[in-house]
């Protein structure tokens, strides 16, 4: 009896306390479905999920969202989602899940659900939500949490990214905008006092603060909007690793080094706040905010093509340049740095690639490199193979530039305007041994040539690129005014406007100057024999590189030399400069182009006395109301038979005419006919004339196209020794070159007739 009873109390001791025990787990288990049904619904939210994240992305891909802020934000919203869910998923297999971790994946949800309802998706992507929401709805029901997804995201304690009051966050980031703009401002006045000043450096870390700025507005708007995240913190900071690494590799004064100081301290407990870990002196590397919007192997496969083409074309070019005039001098060399710095950017690029810390910064650096090199192409003249190679290049730096985000325009203005213009105004003087031989540039190219040709071949190509000592430019916004030691002031819009004039043989001559991303360029287009082309390109270091292209004779080829020039002030002293100065008291023409002119020799010119440099006059007999008006001009050489071809030549070039009132103007023109007092035969040659196979001349009347253009022209190419450019469109104190050439010497006596045809610019009224 005893027995049974001690039996029966021992079997309600054991149910009491499996009861208890059984009461105890009811009551901390926070979900009320048995464990295998809420193991089953995460594991359909996960796979429902990568469902809705494939089908999404199919569609925003062809969709107008597509680059966009908010295709990026949809994203980041669906990586919150996926991280809350797989934190539950975690807690939940050890046991430890709570309802505050369900209420987080809701709070992810909600603004996924937000932008499925302002945006209209196709029916597999809204099919596909649809099923997460119904299991969301079930896993809330699970846990006892009451949530409606249609209403906005509430931020609960949970929910908040940062461990602060509202009030701490908001004023840790008022005082980083703050000290920001201190930096900022300390930074700038820096870099004007120091080496790194006008360089593509100081363009860089101002393009790394300004990025950083825009990120810190982007975290506080945000922020404001109850929306901030620890992703947008880490934007922040990975874009102040790019000024800390600045400031770790140049020295700059001790303002801007504790300005930077103060904003490290906040940014590492701005880190702290939303629970980011981040070492400013590590490379930032990328998540799922990667630099670029393209598959990864759409960006490794067009780096790899790149560097492919850029193999191509640096062998192009070196074939290219052993073929051409610039083998063997400073240009080729300038040319060959250009292709090595633009190889470095592109590999530094791919190794950031592999390395997953690309930004568009590098992009950015390799643009600015190719920006050089499409100078280069633009400004010289190679082989098809070349061409075509750079061609291709520029199709994949434009992809490039898509892939992140960068804005690519080779023909875009220098940003800011005024320190262009500060770059580029001042004085100069050249440096003979950084600049091209024009003699042995013009020496190799006129190879081509016969010995009876190449003489005066050579010396028309070495007077119209000859460069002048001194230089001074001023720039004001598209203004720019030019004068060198050998031409006088001048000043015109380089505005990109192409002016255009027809000249009376029915030629369409075409004039553009403008200003580009690093300098001013002038082209005169439409009579092959005299077209023109210079560009002024600022240096870093202060230097001025200019490069000139002209044509051939009878050739579709041209010859580019380029000279250096070395500032000697910041400022144009036009005042300063040496000009030779041939008594022009007017600037302008005054006689209308075409005019027919007879004058006589007042001075004797003759091989056998006169001199270089000789000046000589002749008095206008008709039309009458020019009669009495005195033609000046000077000897560009004389040379005795037998020195070329057997005959005499002597060159002839007009600078003046004074008439009867006194007033003296500009003059141009080409000598049609010359009549010796003595009966001699002379043969007239027209610099820039054309002669057919019988060699007769046929006269080319070219009318005059923008004066002020063609001054400059005169003076940069030229350096006004009378370019047969200048004579073409009224240019300068020079005119065209006018060979004489006799049997034994060339004996002009006073009173010998010359038959004149003045060439003007077309504005010259008669």
């Amino acid at each position: 009896m005893k027995k049974s009873l001690l039996n029966l109390f021992t079997f309600a001791l054991f149910t009491i306390c499996l009861t208890t025990a059984m009461s105890v787990q009811a009551q901390i288990r926070p979900y009320r479905g048995s464990d295998s049904n809420v193991q089953f619904l995460l594991n359909r939210i996960e796979t429902r999920t990568d469902n809705y994240k494939r089908a999404l992305n199919t569609v925003l891909d062809v969709s107008k969202l597509n680059n966009t802020d908010t295709e990026d934000r949809i994203m980041d919203y669906i990586t919150a989602f996926e991280n809350a869910t797989d934190v539950l998923k975690r807690k939940f297999d050890a046991r430890e899940s709570v309802a505050a971790d369900v209420t987080d994946v809701l709070n992810r949800a909600a603004y996924i659900e937000q932008f499925m309802k302002e945006n209209r998706l196709t029916a597999l992507v809204q099919r596909n939500w649809t099923y997460i929401r119904t299991d969301l709805s079930t896993l809330a029901r699970y846990y006892g949490v009451t949530f409606d997804l249609r209403a906005a995201p509430i931020n609960t304690t949970t929910t908040i990214p940062y461990r602060v009051p509202d009030s701490t966050v908001s004023a840790l980031l008022s005082r980083i905008e703050t000290e920001t703009d201190a930096y900022k401002r300390s930074l700038d006045r820096s870099l004007d006092r120091s080496a790194i000043n006008n360089t593509n450096r100081e363009d860089n870390i101002n393009e790394f603060v300004t990025a950083f700025e825009n990120a810190t507005d982007s975290l506080k708007q945000k922020f404001d909007a109850r929306e901030s995240v620890a992703a947008d913190v880490q934007e922040v900071l990975v874009r102040a690793s790019f000024i800390d690494r600045f400031m770790r590799n140049n020295r700059l004064n001790a303002l801007t080094q504790r300005n930077w100081g103060y904003l490290r301290t906040d940014l590492s407990r701005l880190a702290g706040y939303y629970n980011v870990a981040f070492n400013l002196e590590n490379i930032p590397v990328n998540n799922s905010n990667t630099a670029y919007r393209a598959a990864d192997r759409d960006v490794q496969g067009l780096l790899t093509r790149l560097e492919q083409r850029t193999d191509s074309y640096k062998r192009e070019m070196n074939n290219a340049l052993d073929r051409s005039a610039l083998n063997n001098t400073r240009s080729e060399q300038t040319i060959f740095a250009y292709i090595t710095d633009f190889e470095n950017a592109t590999d530094r690029l791919k190794q950031k690639f592999d390395a997953r810390t690309s930004t568009s910064a590098d992009v950015e650096e390799v643009l600015s490199r190719a920006n050089f090199l499409d100078n280069v192409m633009r400004d010289y003249r190679f082989t098809a193979g070349a061409e075509n190679d750079w061609r291709l290049i520029r199709t994949d730096l434009n992809t490039l530039s898509r892939y992140y985000s960068v804005t690519t325009n080779y023909d875009r203005p220098f940003t800011p305007a005024s320190r262009f213009d500060e770059m580029i105004t001042g004085t100069y003087r050249l440096n003979v041994g950084q600049s091209d031989n024009v003699r042995e540039v013009v020496g190799r190219a006129t190879n081509i040539y016969t010995p009876n040709q190449r003489d005066n071949i050579t010396r028309n190509l070495e007077r119209r690129l000859s460069p002048p000592e001194t230089l001074a430019i001023e720039k004001r916004n598209n203004q720019v005014t030019i004068a060198s030691n050998m031409a006088q002031q001048i000043t015109f819009d380089a505005d990109g406007v192409a002016r255009t004039e027809t000249t009376p043989n029915g030629r369409t001559i075409k004039v553009t100057a403008k200003t580009y991303y690093d300098g001013v360029a002038l082209e005169y287009e439409g009579d092959r024999i005299n077209d023109f082309y210079v560009n002024f390109v600022p240096m870093s270091n202060g230097q001025l590189r200019v490069v000139r292209r002209v044509y051939l004779e009878n050739r579709n080829e041209t010859v580019t030399v380029a000279s250096v020039y070395d500032k000697i002030n910041d400022t144009a002293q036009f005042s300063n400069l040496n000009n030779n100065n041939t008594g022009v008291q007017n600037s302008d023409f005054v006689i209308p182009n075409n005019t027919q002119l007879m004058a006589q020799l007042r001075s004797t010119i003759s091989t056998k006395a006169s001199q270089n440099g000789d000046r000589f006059t002749m008095e206008v007999i008709s039309p009458s109301q020019y009669s009495g008006a005195i033609i000046e001009g000077r000897v560009a050489k004389a040379e005795r038979s037998g020195q070329v071809s057997g005959r005499a030549n002597v060159s002839l070039e007009f600078d003046t005419i004074r008439l009867r009132n006194g007033q003296t103007y500009r003059f141009a023109g080409i000598v049609d006919n010359v009549k010796p007092a003595n009966g001699e035969n002379i043969t007239v040659t027209n610099e820039g004339t054309v002669r057919d196979n019988n060699q007769t001349t046929k006269t080319v009347t070219r009318a005059g196209i923008g004066a002020a253009l063609g001054a400059l022209i005169g003076a940069i190419a030229g350096g006004g020794q009378g370019a047969a450019i200048g004579a073409a469109i009224g240019a300068g104190a020079g005119a065209g070159t006018v060979i004489l050439q006799g049997r034994d010497d060339v004996e002009l006596a006073p009173g010998t007739e010359f038959m004149i045809t003045a060439t003007a610019p077309a504005n010259v009224n008669r």
